[in-house]
């Protein structure tokens, strides 16, 4: 209720156009190319005035949202069956491809009533773990991505993440004054797909009259080329090939007797 009540505080501070357009847009509002100002305000003004509405509604009654819109969904269009929300706490991590992933989330009236009372100096946040081979416990993650989403205004959200095959893991909650973490959902482990051709090659067959799986190696094992390297050991110089400096260098010295007195 807050939020939106700064919405409206926020409307009436003249804002530009362009703001407008972008409020708009992270509120799901539709709006034509050429509409004018005060129109764009209009069409602000009264999303907000139903959300609140729609808020104080659900306040009351929790499951009441989900009854109108099953008894509405029986009257309409395949297209408006669906509700905007399930009133169930959910957050949903899942592959694009080895680059990307997407996450979807919904609350149940607790939770948005609990996000709804954070006061000033509160940032509601996304936090993505990479939690490859590991079980995570909140603190153990290879490394954390953190994110500034207005989850209010929005329910999904695309992440671009630097490492393909590895597996992560999303949290959403808040931070305080203090800059500390408090998660409100934790979603599922999600595995981003590799960006190459697996190395492996087995064999996978299935047996279409008992439905059994067998793994068979095949071809040759791969075996990595021996890699030739070049030291500082004075060995090197019994089979004339050239030092590369250290304790070489010094044992060539010795050997040539430039070692005494500079002869």
């Amino acid at each position: 209720m807050l939020v939106y009540e700064d919405l409206l505080e926020w409307l009436d501070s003249t804002p530009t156009i362009q703001e407008l357009r972008k409020k708009a847009k992270e509120l799901g509002i539709r709006l034509k190319k050429r509409m004018k100002k005060r129109d764009i305000l209009k069409a602000i003004r009264q999303e907000i005035e139903r959300r609140i509405a729609q808020t104080k509604e659900e306040t009351t009654n929790p499951t009441s949202h989900i009854e109108n819109q099953e008894i509405q969904g029986k009257t309409s269009n395949y297209e408006e069956d669906l509700p905007k929300s399930y009133g169930k706490d959910k957050l949903v991590l899942m592959p694009v491809n080895p680059n990307w992933l997407h996450a979807y989330w919904d609350f149940s009236p607790e939770t948005i009533r609990k996000i709804e009372s954070l006061g000033l100096g509160y940032e509601i946040v996304l936090r993505l773990y990479d939690v490859t081979y590991i079980i995570f416990d909140g603190t153990n993650a290879h490394r954390t991505f953190e994110f500034g989403v207005d989850v209010r205004f929005t329910r999904n959200y695309y992440f671009n993440v630097p490492l393909p095959g590895a597996s992560y893991i999303l949290e959403l909650g808040y931070k305080g004054p203090d800059g500390k973490f408090v998660p409100l959902m934790r979603s599922n482990v999600c595995s981003a797909p590799r960006n190459h051709p697996s190395d492996s090659k087995r064999e996978r067959w299935l047996d279409l009259r008992t439905k059994e799986k067998r793994v068979k190696p095949g071809g040759e094992p791969y075996v990595r080329p021996i890699e030739k390297m070049v030291g500082s050991s004075g060995v090197g110089i019994l089979q004339n090939v050239s030092p590369s400096g250290g304790g070489a260098f010094i044992w060539e010295k010795v050997r040539s007797g430039l070692g005494k007195g500079g002869k």
